[in-house]
């Protein structure tokens, strides 16, 4: 009883011990092989195992840099490289599909027990491979020449091109060969015939799409801004016609959504009125002691989306489409300036270097001011009649003429027009800044004022206006 027991317990120290050997085996195995190609991994016929993901990568894209297909139609030879051939090999997805295998540790393991040959992963331009078909076969004399639709020189109507016979080669013979290129990742060659052949889309074909294309020409979309609209030209919707390809040839030409989105966003962009921001003069508290230039609200499209699934729909469905965009109020900011030192006693608190205009009732002048300093002035103005006062208040100006022909109406109702009146400044209706020279003296009002403008020496409004911009401020006052 007591040998059996000692066998026993021999025995299971053996196998224990064995299992410690296995488990430290594996996880060793296992740590070495957690960052590089798994045992078996090959990629294009090549080993990889042991190499980091970068370093498999590396070496594909190198592989893949060399190759090249050489086509041998009656004798002369045709050499391209894969990229010529419109494929191209992405190293670093073939890469991560080597790795895979990598990312448990039960997978690691069964790499011991089987071979993991890892497929080059590629796309192919089908239109690129067909004009190096084209290459090939005009080696062996005039290709042959399918019918097809371009835009003419100015983008406004579609134009059909003729279509002729003439040499081809078989693309199934050409997609065999670069096929085989790229999964043994080697360069290949292979001897082609070319026949004469028809085109697949005949002129026919051709001209009955173009005529369908500019068909679509004909529809009319206008869209509405706040002050403007917007209608698309002939090239606009030129622009926006696609015209697919499909294995019997030439599909049906269709307006693509996205284009006609983007003209319609561009279009609300273009009505868009950005608000421009204002002016406030501040005292040392913060308080707003007047507004130096008035800001002005902006105004944003807020259903261009909208307005561009209609105009989708509506095209695709054949008709016209008329739209009017909407918008939100965007409302304008202040900048805040401190009133400028010494300004106590002016009837304006201007900021520093503020531009303003005094326009004194009381005594009749007009003085220029740049923040508290007098810049020009006083000089002598004659103001409103008894009958047509000038308006007092802090204005702006807000338009100007070197010389324009001013009508009005007298106080006792009869009309009156005087031409060539020089620099004028208008500050807010009809009211300006302007020289008078009808007049012999300034200083005055009562009967023999003016209609309500400030009349100048044409001297001193010449140099008002060209000192004065829009947006400065005008104080009438008494």
């Amino acid at each position: 009883m007591k040998r059996k027991s000692a066998r026993w317990k021999l025995a299971l120290g053996g196998a224990l011990a064995i299992v410690l050997v296995v488990t430290g085996a594996t996880a060793g195995y296992a740590a070495h092989f957690s960052d590089v190609a798994l045992p078996g991994v090959s990629v294009a016929g090549t080993s990889v195992t042991g190499q980091t993901q970068e370093e498999v990568a590396s070496a594909v894209g190198q592989r893949a840099s060399d190759i090249t297909v050489t086509v041998n139609v009656d004798g002369k030879p045709t050499t391209a490289k894969l990229a010529d051939l419109g494929v191209s090999v992405d190293p670093e997805a073939t890469a991560a599909k080597a790795f895979e295998p990598n990312a448990s540790l039960a997978s690691r393991i069964a790499a011991l027990f089987r071979h993991n040959e890892v497929p080059v992963v590629s796309t192919t331009d089908d239109a690129a491979l067909a004009d190096f078909s084209d290459q090939v076969a005009a080696a062996a004399g005039t290709p042959v020449r399918n019918g097809s639709v371009a835009l003419s020189e100015d983008g406004t109507q579609f134009i059909a091109t003729e279509a002729s016979s003439g040499m081809g080669v078989d693309i199934s013979q050409l997609t065999g060969v670069v096929a085989k290129a790229v999964s043994a990742l080697e360069s290949q060659a292979v001897d082609v015939t070319a026949t004469e052949i028809e085109p697949t889309v005949s002129t026919e074909a051709a001209q009955q799409v173009a005529a369908a294309a500019n068909a679509l020409l004909d529809l009319d979309v206008t869209l509405y801004g706040t002050v403007s609209e917007n209608s698309a030209t002939q090239a606009d919707k030129a622009a926006w016609v696609t015209i697919p390809t499909t294995e019997d040839g030439l599909g049906a030409p269709a307006f693509d959504p996205a284009k006609v989105t983007a003209w319609v966003q561009k279009a609300a962009e273009s009505t868009n009125d950005k608000p421009v921001n204002g002016i406030q003069n501040v005292d040392a508290s913060g308080k707003v002691v007047v507004t130096a230039s008035e800001g002005k609200a902006g105004y944003t499209v807020n259903n261009a989306d909208a307005i561009a699934s209609e105009a989708v729909a509506a095209l695709t469905a054949g008709t016209s489409y008329s739209g009017t965009f909407t918008y939100d109020e965007v409302a304008p900011s202040y900048d805040q300036k401190p009133v400028v030192d010494g300004a106590e006693g002016l009837v304006y608190s201007p900021h520093a270097g503020e531009k303003w205009i005094d326009v004194n009732l009381s005594n009749h002048t007009v003085t220029a001011y740049e923040g508290a300093d007098v810049v020009y002035g006083p000089v002598s103005m004659v103001n409103g009649a008894d009958a047509t006062p000038t308006v007092t208040g802090t204005f702006h100006v807000y338009l100007k003429y070197e010389t324009q022909t001013m009508k009005g109406e007298n106080a006792d109702g009869s009309n009156y027009e005087t031409p060539d009146v020089p620099w004028i400044s208008y500050f807010t209706g009809g009211y300006a800044l302007h020289g008078a020279p009808w007049r012999n003296s300034f200083g005055f009002a009562g009967a023999a004022g003016s209609h309500g403008c400030v009349n100048m020496a044409v001297a001193d409004a010449k140099w008002i206006f060209g000192w004065d911009e829009v947006g400065t401020p005008v104080v009438s006052h008494y």
